[in-house]
């Protein structure tokens, strides 16, 4: 079995020094695996050639001698596995993760890439994120797994709250990768002590309560006129659809197609978990159909393109994120222009005080089943949730 090691910037992963990482490409019977070597440079201070900094990098002879270093750690690493069979490029890395102390960083890299295999674009976004955060808190993208107690965890949480100005739903938010990694390393017995024992995420003690529109509001979306204006015309359409509809999420009103439409029910896929849905078309859904058109695979909104193929599934959710943010711009202009209906013909309906997006079609829908008499399972199965806050 051939194996080889060659050192690489990971032009992919810039820092924002400008630096680019360098890693260790472990091939073995043509797979490839991955290793952080913990050093970082410029492009032009680097020899792809020769894969060594260059002589005008100030610390040229240190810096290569540690990737020397690393190099020949990893040979030593495939000698040793030879005696059991196993000098594959997996068995090699993980061998030289647990000498090397383990980076925090490198498993991270796997958790981000698992995530873009897996095309789950919204945690993709969310430990990337996170792990740019680390590196800001730390000043390097090294981050040995014996640095991390629940001392540590502390000292970043003060740092998302009184640097980033982060609230404790985003800090919360920010730990969830981050916790993951570290429970992977549990796994792998390269951490003893789980850190976060002993750490308490800080707790938001007055949440803010949800948006919910009443019925009334709901009504004012009906009969606010949006100029035929593209944006305007087609959110509206589209949150009045996912009101009636049980509080459908956006992303599975983005793939929703004519071929989910049959004998007046609608079949779809939950995006989230994956389950199928079917519901029973009222005349509420009916009179928003009958603005569109189309066959078969074509899209019932026009939000993602029929002509486009959406076979990447980390495209599709940049795409429908895309939308997500031209929609909720455009319920801020349909709130203002109903609020101002309201103020215009003296009606007796609220004002919309609160920021609306488009999830608050599925908050307002549990709201409304709730004042209907729905009780709670009942509510949980329509909305397809383990639970409900």
């Amino acid at each position: 079995m051939s194996t080889s090691f060659h050192l690489y910037l990971k032009k992919d992963k810039p820092l924002k020094n400008g630096e680019y990482p360098v890693y260790l490409r472990i091939t073995s019977n043509r797979k490839h695996k991955y290793l952080s070597t913990g050093v970082s440079v410029a492009e032009k201070l680097w020899n792809p050639k020769k894969e060594q900094v260059s002589k005008t990098h100030p610390n040229s002879k240190a810096v290569n001698q540690i990737l020397k270093s690393k190099v020949k750690k990893a040979e030593e690493t495939q000698s040793e596995l030879i005696l059991y069979g196993k000098d594959n490029a997996k068995a090699i890395k993980d061998r030289l993760k647990a000498i090397e102390g383990t980076d925090f960083f490198t498993f991270a890299e796997e958790y981000l890439d698992k995530k873009k295999t897996t095309g789950k674009h919204s945690q993709l976004v969310q430990g990337t994120v996170a792990f740019n955060k680390i590196e800001e808190f730390e000043g390097s993208r090294y981050l040995p797994f014996s640095q991390i107690d629940s001392e540590y965890l502390n000292e970043f949480q003060n740092f998302l709250i009184y640097n980033h100005k982060n609230k404790p739903s985003t800090v919360k938010k920010t730990f969830q990768p981050i916790k993951a990694v570290i429970k992977r390393a549990i796994k792998d017995h390269l951490i003893h002590v789980d850190p976060f024992l002993n750490f308490s995420i800080v707790k938001n003690t007055n949440p803010p309560p949800k948006t919910k529109l009443s019925i009334e509001q709901i009504q004012e979306f009906e009969k606010i006129d949006t100029d035929g204006q593209f944006w305007l015309e087609h959110t509206r359409n589209a949150f009045l659809f996912s009101f009636y509809s049980a509080g459908i999420r956006f992303g599975d009103i983005c793939c929703l197609k004519w071929k989910d439409i049959e004998e007046g029910r609608l079949y779809y896929q939950m995006n989230k978990n994956e389950k199928v849905f079917s519901t029973e078309l009222n005349s509420y859904q009916l009179q928003i159909l009958t603005k569109y058109s189309g066959t078969g695979d074509d899209y019932i909104f026009p939000f993602l393109s029929n002509v486009k193929k959406y076979e990447d599934p980390i495209l599709l959710r940049k795409e429908i994120g895309s939308c997500n943010t031209m929609v909720n711009k455009s319920l801020k202009k349909l709130r203002e222009l109903i609020n101002a209906s309201i103020t215009k013909s003296n009606s007796n309906t609220p004002k919309i005080t609160k920021k609306v997006t488009f999830h608050v079609s599925r908050h307002s829908f549990a709201q409304h089943a709730i004042q209907q008499g729905l009780d709670i399972y009942e509510l949980m199965q329509t909305l397809r949730h383990a639970k409900l806050e």
